[in-house]
């Protein structure tokens, strides 16, 4: 049976219109970096601080975390959490504009643990992601996901394929919800989710998807710089274990579309020391 995420709530951040259609605005990358894969993803970031046992008890135990890399980045931030990255976003305009080849628009949910220490050399972050939902129907997504042994369940959205946008409230079940809209994010916040979620992405820990968000494109600057966003997320089995399921309340985030340029297959000692950079239009 796949998984169902719906996108609704009270005040809910969701995808709103009419199914079957992408609204996103359209790749602006994709002639700067003609052989490399190239995407937007309309997105929500939110950063949930769950207790540091938790993400302990979950990030495979040979990979020490980083903790003094994430209170130096995220100042403030309490002393006993670990920042987990949810990311709902709409991917949209995926291809290599060399080969005139994109793929159909999916929607895709990140359960993302940064700061992990992969080639234990004490400095180098990662984010490790054992699970990522996309949508059903694209199968060319879901199996290229797969490639690094990440599990991928096909999952439907409801509704399907359509760009984030508040609205009004409503009674269904929730995965992101009860989102209030923040107004503009100060610089320094949208600078913390680029450090936080440029990290090169590992499930088996051999090979590394090196996803660079590019937060300087027209898509997320000037009118389009990111929103921030406070709400509830809920987090259900088997995504987090049965016994730590809960609601976290006050989560907050930034609802931005990004740019993003991206290097698969990649081997992870290679990216040792890595900090994302790029260029926007």
């Amino acid at each position: 049976m796949k998984p169902t995420v719906v996108l609704l709530g009270v005040l809910s951040l969701l995808l709103n219109a009419s199914i079957g259609f992408s609204s996103s605005a359209p790749n602006p990358i994709g002639p700067l970096y003609p052989d490399s894969i190239t995407g937007t993803i309309n997105s929500t970031l939110s950063l949930v601080p769950i207790s540091y046992d938790l993400a302990r008890s979950i990030i495979p135990a040979q990979y020490p975390i980083l903790t003094k890399a994430y209170h130096s980045l995220l100042p403030g931030f309490p002393i006993d959490k670990y920042p987990l990255i949810i990311r709902g976003a709409l991917d949209h305009g995926v291809g290599v504009y060399a080969f005139n080849y994109s793929l159909a628009d999916f929607q895709s949910i990140h359960i993302l643990y940064p700061f992990v220490d992969l080639l234990g050399d004490g400095y180098s972050s990662f984010s490790w992601n054992k699970y990522l939902l996309i949508s059903a129907n694209n199968t060319i997504a879901i199996e290229g996901a797969a490639a690094g042994g990440t599990i991928v369940p096909p999952t439907t959205f409801d509704p399907d394929l359509e760009a984030y946008a508040f609205v009004p409230p409503s009674g269904h079940e929730i995965f992101l919800n009860a989102y209030t809209n923040l107004s503009t994010t100060q610089p320094a916040v949208a600078t913390n989710f680029k450090n936080v979620t440029n990290q090169p992405i590992f499930t088996d820990g051999l090979t590394c998807d090196n996803q660079i968000t590019l937060f300087n494109s027209s898509l997320s600057t000037g009118d389009n710089a990111p929103v921030g966003i406070r709400g509830k997320i809920s987090i259900k089995a088997p995504y987090f274990p049965e016994e730590d399921c809960e609601a976290f309340e006050d989560v907050y985030g930034i609802k931005v579309d990004i740019a993003f340029v991206e290097n698969p297959g990649l081997n992870c000692s290679s990216l040792k020391g890595y900090h994302a950079t790029g260029s926007g239009d």
